[in-house]
């Protein structure tokens, strides 16, 4: 997904995940977020993908530093009311790599 929201690192190349919560815990975020990354490197020649999250959500961040991404930052999301708990993201990423994810 493209993501084009006024932000400091948009445009962007994004990747992102929705499990329901009854799948939770059993690796598969992880594990097709890998393979996603794999291909966007190899076939699509991404140089770099991102991730965000809102800062409550530690399970998808796990998955992102399972998935090799490092934290890039943090940033209040423009499409969420500031008074939200769920406005303030913290921002992963990842770079090109010639090697499998």
């Amino acid at each position: 997904m493209v993501t084009t929201f006024g932000s400091f690192f948009t445009p962007c190349v994004e990747i992102g995940w929705r499990i329901k919560k009854e799948d939770w815990g059993n690796g598969y975020a992880t594990e097709a977020a890998k393979a996603c990354l794999n291909y966007g490197f190899k076939i699509l020649q991404f140089d770099k993908v991102y991730s965000f999250t809102s800062t409550i959500n530690l399970r998808s961040e796990k998955v992102m530093q399972e998935i090799g991404m490092v934290k890039a930052g943090e940033f209040d999301h423009p499409d969420i009311p500031p008074d939200n708990p769920l406005c303030r993201h913290m921002l992963y990423k990842i770079e090109g790599q010639g090697d499998e994810v």
